[in-house]
């Protein structure tokens, strides 16, 4: 079986009946009817024998639980050996293509929906003057321009020509309070340590490896203000469609399962998680 198919399959048997809640719900019935003891010796022996059944129901998603693991357990040893590969060094998806305009017809993402407005409002509700901004690969400018209220905005990108685009939409006056940083080889030396109160990032770490994000993270860590947000889109490849992204080589394989505990063992808080985006919070 393909990823895609593998990672469907998981989710559709995690899904399809919730037998931990069914399983909660027998032993609370249990210990309810365990509690009534009524005084005919006639209705104790039916209650006896009905509790009895409630047992036995009991025992057995015991059972059902043991199987759908059981084979959970087996559809991630198929999952772990299809994806080994995307753990090696030098991930080819990670190769960035070296022309922006081949970047901009075959790199581009589409959220779904009420996603994109869902970003516009967790920018727009930690925009302020009081403290710097920085967003990593910028390409043309299409988000840079809802990060105005910040001051100084710092954008980095692999390519000039996108710092260029991205700062050229602006007037000259606010062309002053933009500072533009190249990325070289996943690294943004000489930013501000303690600073941004906000980083943001889309449709970038969709196409950076498990460890090329972890390097970012790490040196987001750095930059950020205590209390500080960071927040990006990635590819979630414990989604269907995404792991078929990841299988096509179109972007790279960075699952939620992951990426969340990463996040959290390098000092972050997670803030919100939804499909296609991770918000996370520095250390206080």
């Amino acid at each position: 079986m393909q990823l895609c198919d593998l990672v469907f399959l998981k989710n559709a048997l995690q899904s399809a009946i919730d037998l931990a809640g069914i399983k909660k719900e027998i032993e609370a019935n249990q210990t309810k009817l365990e509690s009534i003891i009524p005084h005919s010796y006639h209705y104790a022996q039916k209650i006896n024998d009905l509790t009895n059944n409630h047992i036995r129901l009991f025992d057995n998603f015991e059972h059902t639980i043991e199987e759908l693991n059981s084979i959970l357990n087996d559809i991630n040893l198929d999952i772990d050996k299809l994806t080994q590969k995307f753990f090696e060094d030098n991930y080819q998806t990670e190769c960035f293509l070296t022309d922006p305009k081949v970047l901009r017809r075959d790199k581009a993402m589409s959220l779904a929906d009420g996603s994109e407005s869902i970003l516009l409002s967790r920018i727009h509700l930690y925009s302020t003057w009081k403290y710097p901004a920085l967003e990593i690969g910028c390409r043309d400018g299409e988000w840079t321009k809802h990060l105005v209220t910040f001051d100084p905005l710092y954008i980095a990108d692999n390519h000039q020509e996108f710092l260029n685009n991205a700062i050229s939409q602006f007037t000259p006056e606010y062309q002053n309070r933009v500072r533009p940083y190249k990325i070289l080889d996943f690294k943004i030396d000489n930013l501000p340590i303690n600073q941004f109160g906000f980083i943001f990032s889309y449709n970038y770490f969709n196409y950076l490896s498990l460890d090329s994000v972890k390097q970012f993270l790490i040196q987001a860590m750095q930059w950020l203000r205590p209390g500080g947000i960071i927040l990006f889109t990635y590819n979630n490849a414990d989604l269907s469609g995404s792991a078929g992204l990841t299988e096509n080589y179109f972007m790279t394989y960075v699952p939620k399962s992951i990426l969340v505990p990463m996040s959290e063992s390098l000092g972050f808080e997670v803030k919100d998680c939804l499909i296609s985006y991770l918000q996370l919070a520095g250390s206080n």
